[in-house]
């Protein structure tokens, strides 16, 4: 597998925990139940250095309300390089004309904030990574300090990186850490008045433990890999940006990476274009479309990301194969 971030292998025994209650609801009449809710809520609170977690699902209806309710209060600047169903959600808006939109700049793959802080946005939505092209922000943590700021957090979990230390809401989607759809969560000083919350019992205590087990290799895998599959298709692969280690945007020229996608399905080895490949959607990366890229080097994109050590060379030696023969059929 080396698409680890978006679409890692679901986590048996911690989704048996999830479903392991007998009824959809706690029994909230109880004190036993509320208290065991209650101390797994501080526990992962207190692991993210937050006074307080809610569920929150990853969803276009959840980013709708989202948004909706930010706008009421706040000139919001958001990173259309974030979820693609908040991308989703922006675009479905009525009152989207509120909301600056960021988007990461073509040469060097960052978001400039200037513009926003000078338009004067007092409240920004941030992705930890850029999605599909993987590039950092965690540079603006020190730049938005004293801006109320939300977090896309799930990335930096699965790969053990540093959370910003200024954030007043962070965002967690637990299919980046192996939990199924729809389970998530918001984490913050306080949190956002969204009304009545649905409690989910053993989601904050199986998240957390979630959040523990995530490891990655000691050396940097998408390095080695890169090296490698250089030395075999030389000026015929590139790496769009620096991004973190065990991450890695390769451009692949000349040929369409959802026909390499394919071809490789039989031999278990998955890989993806981008959020919108992740859905399903016959679409290259929307981020590399709004920064600016022509659509075929958009088709070019795979987003890879390596959560343990491979046998690289037996990797590259068949997605080189795969390559070169989809190369040869266009003629």
């Amino acid at each position: 597998m080396l698409d680890y971030l978006q679409n890692p292998p679901i986590c048996d025994s911690l989704m048996c925990k999830l479903t392991a209650q007998k009824r959809p609801n706690p029994l909230a009449i109880t004190p036993n139940a509320i208290q065991k809710i209650k101390q797994e809520n501080k526990e992962l609170s207190g692991f993210l250095d937050c006074k307080i977690t809610r569920p929150f699902s990853f969803s276009l209806e959840s980013f709708y309300f989202l948004l909706s309710k930010l706008t009421q209060k706040h000139k919001v600047a958001l990173a259309l390089s974030s979820h693609y169903m908040l991308y989703s959600a922006f675009l479905s808006l009525p009152s989207r004309d509120l909301i600056l939109p960021l988007i990461p700049e073509k040469t060097s793959g960052q978001i400039d904030i200037e513009k926003a802080l000078k338009w004067g946005a007092d409240c920004f939505i941030i992705p930890y990574l850029n999605e599909d092209i993987l590039t950092s922000n965690l540079h603006l943590d020190e730049v938005l300090e004293g801006v109320f700021s939300i977090w896309d957090i799930g990335y930096a979990l699965a790969l053990g990186l540093p959370l910003p230390k200024n954030a007043d809401l962070l965002l967690a989607n637990g299919e980046n850490l192996g939990l199924m759809r729809p389970f998530g969560i918001m984490a913050g000083a306080e949190v956002l008045d969204f009304g009545l919350y649905l409690e989910i019992e053993n989601l904050y205590g199986v998240f957390l433990e979630a959040i523990k087990i995530q490891k990655t290799p000691q050396e940097n895998q998408a390095k080695l890999f890169f090296e490698a599959l250089k030395k075999e298709l030389q000026e015929d692969c590139y790496c769009f940006f620096e991004t973190p280690a065990n991450t890695l945007p390769l451009g692949l020229k000349e040929i369409k990476a959802r026909n390499l996608i394919q071809s490789l399905i039989f031999d278990e080895i998955s890989l993806i274009n981008g959020q919108e490949c992740l859905f399903g959607f016959f679409k290259p990366s929307f981020v590399l479309q709004l920064m600016g890229y022509s659509e075929k080097q958009c088709r070019e994109l795979l987003s890879l990301s390596f959560k343990e050590s491979l046998e690289i060379e037996a990797f590259v030696r068949k997605i080189a194969q795969k390559y070169r023969q989809i190369k040869l059929l266009q003629g």
